[in-house]
C-alpha cells in the first residue's frame, strides 16, 4: 500500500494493506498519537477531523500521562475525559 500516510513500523503488528483508514480509524489514531512521529501527527490531522481525533482520544484505554497531557492541552480536552492507561501509572 503504497499510499498508506503513516510510517508503516507505528503498526509493527499489522500489515498495513490490512488496515482500513476509516474502518480501524480509533486503532488508527491511538497508534499514530501514542508512538508516532510529528509527521505522522501532521499526516493524521490532515486526514480525520479535530472532532474524529478527540472522539477517538477521549475513548482511547490506552494512553500514557504525557500524550494524555498533550492531549488535553492541543485538542482542549479536559484531562477528566482522557483515561491514562494503568499500566503507565
Amino acid at each position: 500500500m503504497s499510499d498508506f500516510p503513516f510510517s508503516k513500523n507505528l503498526f509493527w503488528d499489522n500489515e498495513v494493506e490490512d488496515i482500513d483508514l476509516q474502518i480501524h480509524k480509533r486503532y488508527v489514531i491511538e497508534r499514530v498519537i501514542t508512538r508516532g512521529s510529528l509527521n505522522d501527527f501532521k499526516a493524521l490531522t490532515d486526514l480525520y477531523t479535530h472532532d474524529q481525533i478527540i472522539h477517538a482520544i477521549t475513548q482511547s484505554k490506552e494512553l500514557d500521562s504525557k500524550t494524555a497531557h498533550f492531549c488535553s492541552w492541543y485538542f482542549k480536552i479536559p484531562k477528566t475525559e482522557l483515561h491514562v492507561s494503568s499500566f503507565y501509572r
